[in-house]
């Protein structure tokens, strides 16, 4: 009889492959200068926005347990990166969590009152409606707030709860404009959506002219930098800043 590997008991469980090693709730206490909203250290996304309408921004990250947090319609639910992210402190989605972030909030806004931008998230995902509604209320009590990233959770899905998640998702972002840029994974319905190059149809919208490539893995992977009209820059995210800047879908040479 086969035995199934750590992460296919993982991928069954829906949680982290290294849920048991690098999962904490905010309860089971925060170092004394540790915050869930940390600043990015990831070389990908940068230390800080140097273009655009957001350029001198300190860019912060957030990571959720993937799976854990995220709808299993999601195309990467068994091969997410975070498979191999064993090092990285996932935090749990908890109430504990939200009153920690909402201090973190507090703290950033004192620090950077000209702005800062917020990746969400590294790992997982918008969990629930009560959890994109604090993201709408923090978007009020913070004027320097800015968030980007990306979801699985479709506003047209079938499953109630996904489908209830997106839309919440989709009326925070017309609502805010590029203070909440947050595109659908996979989504051919919604051009502010992000796709992968492995689908026909991304292609076709690239050879039309209808989306444009991750300009920062052109940069990584031919040393060109971005597609004409949509950067100048694609060192990093922050350098090329197309994911909260161009309403044209972005596709992705590898997720």
């Amino acid at each position: 009889m086969k035995h199934l590997s750590k992460t296919e008991l993982a991928v069954l469980a829906g949680k982290s492959v290294y849920h048991s090693l690098r999962v904490k709730s905010v309860l089971d206490g925060m170092a004394k200068t540790e915050r869930a909203l940390k600043p990015s250290t990831n070389t990908k996304l940068g230390k800080r926005v140097t273009s655009g309408k957001l350029k001198g921004f300190p860019i912060l990250t957030l990571t959720l347990e993937e799976r854990a947090t995220c709808p299993r319609s999601c195309a990467h639910w068994a091969d997410c990166y975070g498979n191999n992210m064993m090092n990285a402190t996932r935090y749990k989605a908890d109430a504990a969590l939200v009153e920690q972030i909402e201090a973190d909030l507090l703290f950033y806004q004192s620090k950077y009152p000209q702005g800062f931008l917020v990746r969400l998230h590294v790992l997982g995902d918008f969990f629930s409606v009560a959890y994109v509604a604090q993201w709408a209320k923090w978007l009020g009590m913070f004027p320097a707030l800015h968030v980007y990233g990306y979801t699985a959770n479709q506003p047209d899905a079938a499953d109630n709860k996904e489908r209830g998640i997106g839309q919440a998702i989709l009326s925070l972002r017309e609502a805010c404009g590029i203070r909440f840029a947050v595109r659908f994974s996979g989504s051919f319905t919604d051009s502010f959506s992000a796709l992968s190059n492995d689908d026909s149809r991304a292609r076709d919208m690239l050879a039309e002219k209808q989306a444009f490539v991750c300009p920062t893995q052109i940069s990584k992977e031919t040393g060109k930098l971005a597609v004409k009209g949509e950067a100048t820059l694609a060192e990093s995210c922050g350098a090329c800043g197309a994911c909260w800047q161009s309403k044209k879908p972005v596709v992705f040479i590898t997720h």
